[in-house]
């Protein structure tokens, strides 16, 4: 038994279709650790828009984790939360005469489900939740 079977939960699902174990990447290229090139359709977060290790946004992570800028601010004001503000709302907002708010939101399906919930019971002044056990999403 190897370690992926011993530790991890029996929820996943990828793995057991794809039971590579995959180490680095570049572009939409994932690699196995034997070497064998794969297309990712997987696609998650950003390497869906940008690819895997895309040049531009490594160059400017290393620069911001050589400042030793903040890396987790929760919803604290921090230097990079502002200058995307100002950046959004100059280049989208203000050049197209919106007025609206922005919610920034965790990366994960938990958090999403946790807003949804937190959401529907503020607009529906609600507080019981109707849930079921064994989901991919919290």
């Amino acid at each position: 038994m190897n370690i992926f079977e011993k530790r991890e939960s029996n929820v996943r699902s990828y793995c057991r279709s794809f039971p590579a174990i995959f180490h680095r990447a570049k572009g939409s290229i994932v690699y196995s650790d034997s070497g064998k090139e794969y297309i990712d359709f997987i696609a998650g977060a950003g390497a869906l828009n940008y690819g895997h290790n895309n040049d531009y946004i490594k160059e400017q992570v290393m620069l911001y984790l050589d400042a030793d800028a903040i890396t987790h601010g929760l919803d604290f004001y921090t230097s990079a939360k502002e200058k995307f503000l100002t950046k959004f709302s100059e280049n989208v907002l203000i050049s197209k005469h919106l007025d609206y708010r922005i919610q920034f939101c965790g990366s994960t399906g938990t958090n999403a489900v946790e807003a949804a919930l937190k959401l529907a019971r503020k607009i529906k002044k609600r507080t019981g939740i109707f849930s079921f056990m064994g989901g991919y999403h919290g």
